[in-house]
């Protein structure tokens, strides 16, 4: 039986040394939950920044803690930019967003002189398992690019694959999703599909299929019903979606009427930077969290 991919990272997050981590505008409830489990669970230290009154309040005991130091700054231009000086600087590993919007952060690890740009392009990658189907499985891009052309979706497939890699030395299958496997002009996610699986013709770090449907990503028997021949049978590990609003509706779909373990990051920049939005859970902040660490710390180890 696959073991829990949740439970394994829970179980394994304080074997392997610290993290330390930034938190710009640090005085959010939610991130707080995460923050502190992590303290206290002994797998990062912590520099909050922001407000530090309110910081002092929101964490009670745990803003006094000898891993945990707050930078006062209540301007979340000037808290981002602190944060990401910080990793440059080798102060701290990575980030995780607070109370702040995305654009601001992004802006600060995009800037060209001053930020942590690695990769060509910045991609929100989401870990998922459900409860009736353990193991590790992805979704990208549901968070930062709203309507990638080919180029763009090329780069957001190339990142996911070293995400995967970061976790397993196995050859992902990554479906390149779409409503059927009929190209047409009439369904542009068909032949926006057809023109990156092109791209990875001969790839040999990773199966990517396109278009396909949801359906045949995840289901066995549908794949065997409709008599889909193609190497994804059901058991895609990375989904790739056309468009933002289709991965923003299934991963709602997911943590509200499946109640799956989620988790979120951003990959690209020279650190992971966990980012998740103000309505997610206590857990999927603390998962997201736990996912930026484990990703920073198989990077600096080679892998998984």
């Amino acid at each position: 039986m696959t073991s829990s991919f949740f439970e394994d990272l829970t179980k394994n997050a304080g074997k392997v040394g610290k993290a330390r981590i930034a938190v710009p505008m640090a005085e959010d409830e939610a991130v707080a939950y995460a923050v502190e489990r992590g303290v206290r669970d002994g797998f990062i230290d912590a520099v909050l920044i922001g407000d530090s009154d309110k910081i002092s309040v929101i964490y009670a005991d745990l803003a006094s803690s000898k891993n945990v130091t707050i930078v006062h700054e209540t301007d979340s231009v000037k808290a981002c930019k602190i944060a990401v000086s910080m990793v440059r600087e080798g102060r701290v590993d990575l980030l995780m967003k607070g109370l702040v919007p995305t654009s601001t952060i992004l802006k600060a690890i995009l800037n060209s002189e001053a930020g942590l740009k690695k990769s060509p392009l910045l991609s929100h990658i989401t870990f998922f398992e459900l409860k009736e189907q353990p193991g590790m499985r992805m979704i990208t891009d549901v968070g930062i690019n709203i309507a990638p052309d080919p180029d763009a979706l090329e780069k957001i497939v190339r990142n996911a694959i070293e995400a995967f890699h970061l976790f397993k030395p196995d050859i992902p299958k990554v479906a390149l999703l779409s409503a059927n496997e009929k190209v047409s002009d009439k369904i542009p996610g068909t032949v926006l599909a057809q023109a990156v699986a092109a791209k990875f013709s001969g790839c040999m770090e990773a199966i990517v299929e396109g278009p396909v449907s949801l359906d045949l990503s995840v289901s066995a028997e549908s794949a065997r019903i409709k008599k889909y021949k193609g190497k994804i049978q059901g058991d895609a590990d990375i989904l790739v979606v056309p468009r933002i609003e289709v991965g923003n509706v299934l991963y709602k779909s997911l943590q509200y009427f499946s109640g799956a373990n989620l988790g979120g990051v951003v990959f690209g920049a020279q650190c992971p930077v966990v980012l998740t939005s103000r309505s997610d859970s206590n857990e999927t902040k603390f998962f997201s969290l736990l996912l930026g660490v484990t990703l920073w710390r198989n990077a600096r180890s080679g892998g998984s």
